[in-house]
């Protein structure tokens, strides 16, 4: 299952700076799709699962068959995470978790453009014990101890540390295991809404849930960046490519999902019919796809005002110069309000 400390390959942001640094170059290495029928790779953050079903339904579904594409599916895992996937180059899409991941790429002047936001929030929650006299909010949790990932520190911590006074003697190590929160009743711990949060309820643990985005934390989700220079010589190849992506996701949000939850389960054994089932649950009742802009600008909308208020709410990192040019990060050329509603 999805765990906080892996949406950005175990690696601390400094970490990933100076990484990307280093092998930048490799990236240039990579080669252009030209065939008629050319074969793109697109590398996961993690194992499949339902976070990345848009990409296994437009392949269950013969999407990128009638777009003229062979696609290539590639899962990450614990030694070979979005950043490494990013580093080497070898990748045509990546699916990063989040605006922190990609506003580093462009710092580091790594050749990817975001075009796509698929979850319109981050889907990154605090969550408490349930019962009387247990916190109401995140305001609430000032002074309460936190269970954290290393890399939150740099980017969701920066955020709660201004929006409500945390301080760092509230941090406590968060791995991906949850033994130590269902054993503590007075702890707290991240969670991913998508999957952590309906394995506590499946433990039997009584929780409260406080979203970030919730509280206004401007980050988005699950982010498809591509090569630039894919975008740049070929984007005719990148416009069908996230054509049939972003028709995958509105096929498996609305439609029969048993054939891509197979393709799932078959590269993550793991994986559950149930997991997809809260998954989607879970994208559905906080609008992590079709909500905020999307509802008017269609699935994947990225807009200037949320990637400029994501930079602001991270200024107290210092990661990032105050007045960073962005323009590059992103773009929209790509996304052409595709709605699941009216199927276009």
């Amino acid at each position: 299952m999805f765990r906080h400390a892996r949406f950005s390959g175990h690696c601390p942001i400094r970490s990933r700076i100076c990484l990307w640094a280093v092998v930048a170059a490799l990236a240039l290495a990579a080669t252009s799709a030209t065939a008629a029928r050319p074969h793109l790779r697109v590398a996961l953050g993690w194992l499949p699962q339902a976070d990345f079903a848009g990409f296994f339904a437009a392949q269950a579904g013969g999407l990128y068959d009638r777009a003229g594409l062979d696609v290539e599916i590639v899962p990450g895992n614990a030694r070979n995470g979005a950043v490494m996937m990013l580093a080497t180059g070898a990748y045509d899409f990546v699916n990063v978790f989040n605006s922190g991941v990609a506003l580093d790429m462009a710092n580091a002047h790594l050749p990817y453009v975001a075009i796509a936001a698929i979850y319109q929030k981050e889907p990154t929650a605090i969550i408490v014990h349930d019962g009387p006299g247990a916190p109401r909010s995140l305001a609430d949790l000032r002074g309460y101890p936190i269970m954290i990932s290393p890399e939150a520190l740099d980017n969701y911590w920066a955020f709660l540390v201004g929006q409500f006074g945390y301080t760092s003697s509230q941090v406590r190590r968060y791995t991906g295991d949850s033994t130590l929160f269902i054993a503590t009743p007075h702890i707290a711990q991240q969670g991913y809404l998508t999957n952590d949060v309906a394995r506590l309820h499946a433990a039997g643990v009584p929780i409260r849930v406080f979203p970030l985005a919730d509280a206004g934390y401007s980050s988005y989700g699950p982010i498809i960046v591509a090569r630039r220079a894919l975008v740049d010589r070929h984007p005719e190849i990148v416009q069908r490519f996230l054509d049939a992506t972003l028709q995958g996701w509105c096929l498996y949000l609305h439609g029969d999902r048993a054939g891509t939850d197979r393709l799932i389960m078959a590269g993550n054994p793991d994986y559950t019919e149930q997991n997809a089932s809260d998954a989607v649950a879970a994208m559905r009742q906080y609008q992590l796809i079709e909500g905020g802009d999307a509802r008017t600008q269609g699935i994947g909308a990225m807009t200037a005002a949320r990637w400029n208020a994501y930079l602001q709410q991270m200024q107290p990192t210092g990661l990032y110069p105050p007045h960073m040019d962005f323009s590059t990060l992103y773009t929209t050329r790509f996304l052409h309000h595709i709605s699941c509603d009216s199927g276009k």
